[in-house]
C-alpha cells in the first residue's frame, strides 16, 4: 500500500493531485480522478503536461517546488480527458517520509464563487442584527411610556367617557413590545429537539394558506428518505413561515391565465460547504414560487432588514435568515422571471442520546 493510500484522501470532496519533482503524477484521488477523467492507475508516471493543457505551464510549479512556497492559481483554465473546466488550484510543497512533492488541490471556480456569497450573506445577517437589535432597543423604551400614559388617560377620563381609544392604544402598544421581544432573541438556539422536516414545513404551509385568501397551486417535492433534524424546531419553522408567505405575496395578484404557484422541496447533500466549513450531511428546503421575480437592485441585499416587499416590513427575510444562521445553516436566493428560489440549508445533527 502506498504512502498516499493511508491518508485516506477518497472521502474528500476536494480534487487531490501529488506530483513529484518532475511533474510526474505519483497520486491522484477519485474527486481528481473525476475531474480530470483518468484513474490513478492510467497514469501514475506520467507528466501532467502530457495529459492536460492548462493555461499554466510546467515552469509555474517548478518555481512552486524550488522556492518551497504556498500558492494560489485562480480560475486556471484546464482541458483534459473530462473536457474544459474552470478551476482554482491551491498549490504547495509538502514532504511525505523524506520525499518531497507537489500538492495540487483543485476546487471548481463555481465552488468558490458560493464560499464568498456564503460568506457576504453572513456578513450581511451580522450587519442586520446589529441594525435590529439597536432599533428594537430605541423603540422599547418609547413603548412603554405611551402605553403607560394611554393607561394614566383611561382612568382619568368620566366614567361616561369610551375607553375604545385608549384601548388601541394599549393593545397596539402590546403588540409593538411583542414584535420588539421577539426582536431582540437570545443569540443561541433553544433547546433542540428531533424533528421530522416536513412536518416543519406542512405546519408553516397549513398557518400561509389560512391568511391568504386568493388560491395558490401547491406542489411538493418531498425526498421521502430525509432523516430527522436535531434543532430548534419553533425558530426554524418561523424562518419557514417567513419564506413561504413572502412567496405568498410575491404570486399575489397574478393573472387569472396563470395562477400563483410554490413549490416545495427538499433535499439531502453530501460533502457540502456552508461558508468556510465543509459538512458530511445537510438538509436543504427550497421555496419557488413563479411570482414576477425579485429585482437585480434588491436581490444583493435582500436579507437586509430595510429591503422589502410590496406587502412586508422587510424584516421577515432578516430574521429566518438569522434563525438558521443560528443552527449553522444559511439561506441562499436566485431569481428570474416566473422563478424565484430561496434555499434554506441545514447542516444535519445526529441525536445521539
Amino acid at each position: 500500500m502506498s504512502i498516499f493510500s493511508n491518508l485516506s484522501l477518497n472521502i474528500l470532496n476536494t480534487a487531490i493531485l501529488f506530483l513529484n519533482k518532475a511533474c510526474e503524477v505519483e497520486y491522484l484521488n477519485q474527486s481528481a480522478e473525476q475531474l480530470l477523467g483518468y484513474s490513478c492507475r492510467q497514469i501514475k508516471g506520467e507528466n501532467l503536461f502530457s495529459l492536460i493543457r492548462a493555461d499554466f505551464d510546467q515552469n509555474t510549479l517548478h518555481q512552486f517546488y524550488q522556492q518551497r512556497q504556498s500558492g494560489f492559481i485562480e480560475e486556471a483554465q484546464i482541458r483534459s480527458a473530462a473536457g474544459l473546466v474552470s478551476s482554482n488550484i491551491m498549490i504547495s510543497r509538502i514532504e511525505l517520509e523524506q520525499e518531497s512533492y507537489l500538492l495540487l488541490e483543485f476546487q471548481s471556480s463555481e465552488h468558490h464563487a458560493n464560499i464568498r456569497k456564503d460568506m457576504e450573506l453572513q456578513q450581511q445577517n451580522r450587519v442586520s442584527n446589529h441594525l435590529i437589535r439597536n432599533l428594537a432597543h430605541e423603540i422599547k423604551n418609547p413603548l412603554g411610556g405611551i402605553k403607560g400614559a394611554a393607561q394614566l388617560m383611561e382612568r382619568k377620563l368620566p366614567s361616561d367617557f369610551s375607553n375604545q381609544y385608549t384601548q388601541i392604544i394599549i393593545n397596539e402598544a402590546d403588540r409593538l413590545s411583542d414584535l420588539v421581544g421577539r426582536l431582540l432573541l437570545p443569540a443561541e438556539p433553544e433547546e433542540k429537539q428531533s424533528v421530522n422536516a416536513h412536518l416543519l414545513i406542512e405546519k408553516a404551509l397549513e398557518i400561509t394558506l389560512l391568511q391568504h385568501q386568493s388560491p395558490i397551486k401547491i406542489i411538493k417535492n418531498y425526498d421521502p428518505s430525509l432523516p430527522e433534524l436535531l434543532l430548534s424546531p419553533g425558530q426554524i419553522q418561523q424562518s419557514l413561515l417567513n419564506l413561504i408567505k413572502n412567496a405568498a405575496e410575491a404570486i399575489e395578484g397574478e393573472s387569472i391565465d396563470r395562477a400563483g404557484e410554490i413549490q416545495l422541496k427538499t433535499r439531502i447533500l453530501h460533502q457540502h460547504t456552508i461558508g468556510k466549513v465543509q459538512h458530511k450531511q445537510v438538509i436543504r428546503i427550497d421555496v419557488i414560487d413563479n411570482g414576477v421575480g425579485i429585482p437585480d437592485t434588491l436581490l444583493k441585499d435582500i436579507f437586509f432588514p430595510t429591503i422589502s416587499g410590496k406587502n412586508s416590513s422587510g424584516l421577515g427575510l432578516s430574521i429566518a435568515q438569522s434563525l438558521v444562521q443560528r443552527h449553522g445553516g444559511i439561506i441562499e436566493v436566485e431569481s428570474k422571471p416566473r422563478h424565484t428560489c430561496f434555499s434554506l440549508y441545514l447542516p444535519l445533527e445526529y441525536n445521539n442520546d
